[in-house]
């Protein structure tokens, strides 16, 4: 979003060189075209640094326009009169207009930081891809929002929040996955990629950078998009529109919706660590409680009493031994990686989801870590990784 400082009309005072007005101090190495202008135009004036600019200029306009008006009174000429009026109004709708949007811009931040804030308490992946939409209509003023994901080169809409119409929100969700458009060169998404972006629609229905199936069935006129990117590669788009209220969208809707993508983001990538964290934990968890029942396996096996070769190993840890360096000299990092979360349960999208890459890639490891570990299926590979896991133990 852009600054309200830099908004023509309300420039900074923060404060002038030294020396260029009795009482006002330093000012900072840059400032803004407008505050450059309205401090060399009152320097020699009687002004107080802590008056609003706006105030300040409106004064100093009225008080030339009395000059103006009493010269065109002196000279009896009415039209220039109609005209100066008419000037001075379209003079002030303009100054209106300029605050109003400043206001709005303001006010657009605070609602911002205000959805974010409810998305940073969100700790599940799920449950914060589905609230996205929601925050983004309910504390940014929004009347819809969609959330899509960038899949394997097509988006596919994950979440969508239409206020109190659930059923259609849940129709659009079901639509646009069966179409899930591909991100080809024409496609506003795929602009929105490449330049890292938001984009405002202003016409939906003749903007050949649309989805048109997606857009005639959502009705929408207009609307806006940014491309989330909590890395810097854009993993999917936030779109958010007006239609119940009628309104069209504007550059402050689209620099709104461009604020809260990027928090989102973050707040998204933060969710997926933590439960990527409390997964590990897990299997850490559950990887002591095994070395324990091993341990304890040990201590209550019966003894024999017979000399034991403390420093030979045996014949068998030998052997478990060079099977897990042997194995593990098969493997890839990445194949490693996948058979690890093949031992812990997890489905070939899970572990697509863990490790960032498409499920067809991950089909692509399994085949492979079956095929060099000689296993008919994921049990027994599973349970092959489970015997090398603790191998070191056996070894040590």
């Amino acid at each position: 979003m852009g600054d309200i400082a830099d908004s023509p009309g309300i420039p900074e005072i923060g404060a002038l060189a030294d020396g260029d007005h009795p009482g006002w101090s330093s000012r900072p190495a840059v400032e803004s075209d407008a505050a450059r202008r309205y401090h060399e135009t009152f320097r020699d004036c009687d002004v107080d640094p802590t008056d609003d600019p706006m105030a300040v200029v409106g004064e100093a306009v009225d008080a030339k326009v009395s000059i103006v008006r009493n010269a065109l009174e002196a000279l009896g000429d009415d039209e220039a009169l109609n005209a100066l009026d008419a000037a001075l109004d379209l003079a002030s709708l303009e100054r209106d207009l300029i605050e109003d949007g400043a206001r709005r811009r303001t006010f657009a931040l605070l609602q911002v930081q205000e959805g974010l804030s409810k998305l940073r308490a969100v700790d599940d992946v799920a449950m914060i891809v589905d609230r996205a939409p929601r925050e983004l209509v309910e504390s940014c003023g929004f009347d819809r929002a969609v959330l899509f994901r960038v899949h394997e080169g097509r988006m596919v809409m994950e979440s969508a929040y239409f206020g109190d119409d659930r059923a259609g929100a849940e129709k659009m969700v079901a639509f646009a996955q069966s179409v899930a458009p591909p991100l080809d060169h024409m496609l506003l998404e795929t602009q929105m990629i490449r330049r890292r972006s938001p984009a405002i629609v202003h016409d939906a229905r003749h903007d050949p950078r649309v989805n048109r199936p997606i857009v005639d069935f959502s009705m929408t006129h207009s609307y806006v998009a940014a491309p989330v990117m909590p890395t810097g590669k854009v993993i999917g788009f936030l779109h958010a529109d007006r239609l119940y209220s009628g309104r069209r969208v504007d550059e402050i809707d689209r620099d709104t919706v461009w604020a809260f993508a990027e928090g989102f983001g973050y707040a998204y990538e933060r969710t997926v660590l933590l439960e990527r964290m409390r997964r590990q934990h897990a299997e850490v968890r559950r990887a002591l409680a095994s070395a324990d029942e091993a341990a304890r396996a040990l201590q209550d096996a019966d003894l024999d009493l017979r000399k034991i070769e403390p420093v030979e190993r045996s014949a068998a840890a030998q052997s478990l031994a060079e099977v897990h360096t042997r194995v593990l000299g098969m493997l890839t990092r990445r194949e490693v990686e996948v058979l690890r979360l093949m031992a812990a349960g997890r489905t070939n999208q899970q572990i697509a989801d863990e490790l960032v890459i498409s499920a067809g890639t991950v089909k692509s490891h399994v085949k492979r870590v079956l095929r060099k570990l000689h296993a008919t299926n994921r049990a027994e590979a599973a349970s092959a990784y489970v015997r090398l896991a603790i191998a070191p133990a056996v070894d040590g």
